[in-house]
């Protein structure tokens, strides 16, 4: 309910903003969204081998090609299909030592939990009716980029662990649904978890706002003695051989509350637990993408100082995002979340997309509740998806790129 509150407010804001013809980073840095996307095909389907093999379903992907940083880690000696990171921009390789520039372009999509409307978890196959949407999604929009969230603490409070038909195995099923779409790409984002620091606090948004914890700053360490640690593990472990997937460690850490040197401190944490266990398993490095400074509309700081890790990706969130908080020189950069837009200033800032070859996704594909800026109208269907008035910009936008 706070965040559903909060997102009505940010709506408000952003029609004021839109009003008055801003465009500035102020309008967007009060942003806060649900994270997500990237797909992977554990459990109940056929999963993708880094090597292009056809692993079984039923459980999480195995086999694949074994890879150690310094080999098919980095750049161009990846496996065929599989992204990576080269300076400032995000890469496909062909897995004969190069690659092409890629640009992702699609939306946010949310959990079983339907941004609220399945709050309680009350729907008896929610997952069919998520597959339902992502079929109607890719048909009539087709993204190529998909932005989907693991809102395990954003209602009633789920464990990846614990709750496992509840929660784990009907996401596991999206997923491997996901995955059987050839060249879209989904960033599985941990959007919240009751491990995360914040869950606890009564300032800013706990549920949007979760900050990685470990060992030491567990907010119960009878609960979470490893922190978020063992819920990344546990999603490299299903996803390790999903070329489509891209991690994404939270979604707008600490709000406004932290300092930089927190926020990169706990962001630096989860991306070595991930490479460690990449690693172990000796699959190649997904692309993880870390989260900003005020409401993730700030990367500022990692562009003068990157993570010291491979295949890195900064995320931005706007409403819409100014220009200066997704160009850099030295920094890849993907924009997680961006609305706000109307007809005068969207073919500007596709435009502009296009130029700076910087993936995007659309807040928020939802047809069940109101989580504005809402791409759909919400009519609680699966298959009846009727774009909201400025959604068609952005439909028009990624079938204009379409093949």
């Amino acid at each position: 309910m706070l965040a559903r509150m909060r997102r009505v407010n940010r709506l408000l804001a952003f029609t004021a903003c839109g009003a008055l013809g801003a465009l500035s980073g102020a309008c967007g840095s009060n942003s806060n969204g649900m994270a997500a996307n990237v797909a992977g095909t554990s459990g109940g389907g056929t999963a993708q081998a880094g090597d292009g093999s056809t692993q079984a379903g039923g459980g999480a992907a195995a086999g694949g090609t074994s890879a150690t940083a310094g080999s098919t880690n980095v750049g161009g000696g990846r496996p065929a299909g599989w992204l990576y990171a080269d300076g400032a921009k995000l890469k496909l390789s062909d897995g004969k030592g190069s690659g092409s520039v890629w640009v992702g372009r699609g939306v946010n999509l949310d959990d079983i939990f339907f941004c609220g409307y399945n709050g309680a978890l009350w729907m008896p196959a929610p997952a069919d009716e998520l597959k339902k949407v992502i079929e109607t999604l890719i048909t009539g929009w087709k993204p190529t980029f998909i932005r989907l969230s693991l809102g395990m603490a954003s209602q009633q409070a789920v464990s990846w662990f614990a709750d496992t038909d509840k929660y784990q195995k009907p996401m596991l099923d999206v997923m491997s649904a996901l995955g059987k779409h050839d060249g879209v790409y989904v960033l599985l984002t941990l959007r919240s978890d009751a491990s995360m620091i914040g869950h606890d606090m009564a300032d800013g948004d706990p549920e949007a706002t979760g900050i990685p914890s470990d060992s030491q700053t567990s907010p119960d360490k009878t609960k979470f003695p490893s922190g978020t640690d063992a819920v990344y593990t546990a999603l490299v472990d299903a996803f390790k051989n999903d070329k489509f997937v891209l991690f994404g460690l939270t979604n707008e850490p600490g709000g406004n509350k932290r300092s930089n040197d927190q926020i990169r401190g706990a962001m630096d944490h989860a991306v070595k637990t991930i490479r460690a266990e990449e690693d172990k398993l000796g699959v190649p490095h997904h692309v993880v993408a870390v989260q900003g400074q005020a409401w993730t509309s700030d990367i500022s700081f990692y562009a003068q100082t990157p993570l010291s890790y491979d295949n890195v990706v900064y995320e931005v969130h706007g409403y819409p995002p100014a220009k200066k908080s997704y160009t850099y020189d030295s920094i890849p950069v993907i924009i997680g979340e961006y609305g706000g837009l109307d007809a005068t200033s969207a073919p500007a800032f596709f435009a502009d997309l296009e130029a700076t070859q910087v993936s995007s996704l659309a807040w928020d594909f939802d047809s069940y509740s109101n989580c504005a800026p809402d791409l759909l109208q919400v009519n609680q269907s699966s298959t009846d998806l009727k774009p909201s008035d400025w959604s068609t910009l952005v439909q028009a936008y990624l079938l204009a790129h379409s093949k």
